[in-house]
């Protein structure tokens, strides 16, 4: 909790891959590791440093950040840490919106609901995209070696059918 606390939402966003696919806990991880409240206890300081970023008159009070905190939990789990951060980052960033006088949980729910799991789904698939587009190249520069081998040799690079003999 030490480690991964609100100022690290900058490096987060400076390193948006490792946030996505590197080795953070999920928030699920610290609940299970430590204890049901862990993860609701790490959301915390990430929450009032956001409350407190966010420069609106009408904040959000202990209990309901600690209920916001509940439902992001609850909600998204499967969410790593650093990913919670990057989000926050980006929520500081004005990237979602803003508040109009008050911090809204809402708000806050909402844009990590849609706006940054559609984000988030869209690295995924780039992803997926691009270890596709490197096992292709790799599965072709395989081929032709082997073509070049074959051809070397004087073989051909795939055997030739052979027809069975006929049953009389």
């Amino acid at each position: 909790m030490r480690v991964m606390n609100p100022t690290l939402q900058q490096y987060s966003a400076e390193h948006v891959e490792r946030a996505f696919f590197g080795t953070a806990p999920t928030l699920f991880t610290l609940r299970h590791a430590y204890h049901d409240d862990a993860a609701t206890i790490w959301m915390l300081p990430q929450l009032y440093d956001l409350n407190e970023y966010c420069g609106c008159k009408e904040k959000l009070d202990e209990a309901q950040m600690t209920q916001l905190a509940r439902i992001i939990v609850n909600e998204f789990g499967y969410l790593k840490v650093s990913e919670i951060m990057l989000f926050l980052h980006r929520f500081k960033s004005g990237r979602y919106g803003r508040f109009y006088g008050a911090v809204d949980p809402l708000v806050i729910v909402t844009a990590l609901r849609y706006n940054f799991m559609n984000e988030r789904a869209d690295a995924i698939d780039e992803r997926e995209r691009a270890q596709e587009r490197t096992e292709w190249e790799a599965h072709c520069r395989e081929v032709a070696r082997e073509r070049a081998e074959a051809h070397a040799a004087g073989r051909p690079m795939y055997p030739r059918m052979v027809t069975p003999p006929k049953q009389e």
